[in-house]
């Protein structure tokens, strides 16, 4: 079966898993050497109490400045607050966030070459995570780039900048563990659709700065607690 890529996302859990497993079929784990010159970071944050979601997905131009050296340029930024549908399940995350998110990708007037989210994308319990899913949804080459671990098993990384650890599922590789600070908590890597494991780890280390997490979804995150914060503030 081939699943419906404008698939609604109000789908019982049972009709989900399913979807997902479904999808999985169809994520292609392959990088056809086309270059980044635009690269995209998604977040979305939440306010519980509100029961709001706060997407952003922001664009870069990549400038080449060495071998292994690039620079970041903001050319687009997009925004969407959404009330949150879909209940909390552990591994069905994309049908909570998807919504806003996908909101966001209608407004782009420039489509990323490359696109990172904060969320998982092949190392989930049916290989559907975040960046999985809604790089294939947009067909879109995208990776996911988590603050912690969702799914596999994976021996200590090292403790300096760059060294990265194989993600494993039994005898699977499903991503990388990859410490992007020195002696500050690695982050978990795994490609989503049209990339590779290497291409994601790469993708990881070159747009990392001074900061934990790479550039891209390090200012979308800024920007979602920002709209939060406002949002705060326009209320008390």
């Amino acid at each position: 079966m081939t699943p419906d890529r404008d698939h609604p996302w109000d789908l019982t859990p049972a009709e989900a898993i399913h979807l997902q497993q479904n999808i999985r079929e169809q994520i292609e784990l392959r990088w056809d050497n086309h270059p980044v010159h635009r690269i995209g970071g998604a977040d979305v944050s939440y306010v519980r109490r509100w029961n709001k979601a706060f997407a952003v997905i922001k664009i870069f131009e990549c400038h080449q400045n060495g071998a292994d050296e690039i620079s970041l340029e903001e050319i687009e930024s997009k925004s969407a607050e959404l009330e949150i549908q879909y209940p909390y399940i552990p591994g069905l995350l994309t049908f909570r966030e998807g919504p806003a998110l996908e909101a966001v990708w209608n407004q782009l007037e420039h489509t990323p070459d490359l696109l990172i989210f904060d969320g998982a994308g092949i190392a989930h319990p049916r290989q559907c995570g975040l960046a999985a899913h809604l790089g294939w949804r947009w067909d879109v080459p995208a990776f996911g780039c988590a603050k912690s671990r969702l799914f596999g098993q994976a021996a200590e990384v090292g403790k300096h900048k760059g060294n990265v650890s194989p993600l494993m599922h039994k005898k699977t590789q499903i991503g990388y563990v990859v410490r992007t600070r020195t002696r500050v908590k690695p982050l978990w890597v795994s490609p989503g659709h049209r990339t590779t494991l290497n291409i994601s780890r790469e993708w990881t280390l070159k747009t990392v700065t001074q900061y934990k997490l790479p550039e891209p979804t390090r200012l979308a995150d800024h920007a979602t607690k920002m709209m939060v914060q406002q949002i705060k503030q326009a209320k008390s």
